[in-house]
């Protein structure tokens, strides 16, 4: 195996650790885009998102929800934190859903946000799930937003066995949009 290999190995990006469940692209507004247990099931422990989204709406932010029994989960289970080196961090515990920027993004040409995230414990019933990933948003007036993107249900959710993930945003629709779903491990 070559260095390149073993080091893509390594950070689990390589093709041998990650296989395609879902490529989508959406093409007409929806309210929420999700990912459902045909893709996010006990098949993987690890699952790996690309996405794009594009609002429909200008001055949004991106959340996320789980579904846990193939029901979305609306409690105050969330804990999340996002960090900047311009913007500095936020976080907040036991909300109603995850965030990913501080800005809020644009609908203008060229602004969306766009991010890859790992899930990780998704099937297990001793440690919470939890994502970390990196986000990149356009925000209104087109500046550009880097942001590490941290999450995990609070300790006494620890048992959720995780079997779907719902993006939206704030307010107002995704317009557009791709996603990649692999699993990993």
């Amino acid at each position: 195996m070559t260095k390149a290999a073993e080091l893509a190995k390594f950070i689990g990006n390589s093709e041998q650790n990650m296989k395609l469940l879902l490529s989508a692209t959406i093409s007409s507004a929806v309210s929420e885009y999700d990912i459902s247990s045909t893709y996010i099931n006990s098949t993987y422990n690890d699952y790996t998102i690309f996405f794009n989204f594009k609002p429909a709406t200008d001055n949004v932010k991106l959340y996320s929800r789980v579904f846990v029994g193939g029901a979305v989960q609306d409690g105050s289970i969330y804990g999340w934190e996002t960090s900047s080196p311009v913007h500095g961090s936020t976080n907040n515990n036991a909300t109603t859903y995850f965030q990913y920027t501080h800005d809020s993004t644009g609908n203008a040409t060229g602004e969306a946000v766009f991010g890859k995230i790992n899930l990780t414990n998704v099937n297990n019933t001793s440690f919470c799930f939890n994502y970390s990933g990196l986000i990149n948003s356009m925000s209104t007036g087109s500046s550009h937003g880097g942001y590490m993107a941290l999450g995990s249900l609070i300790n006494t959710s620890a048992a959720s066995v995780v079997n779907g993930f719902r993006f939206y945003f704030s307010s107002g629709n995704i317009d557009s949009g791709t996603v990649k779903v692999y699993g990993t491990g």
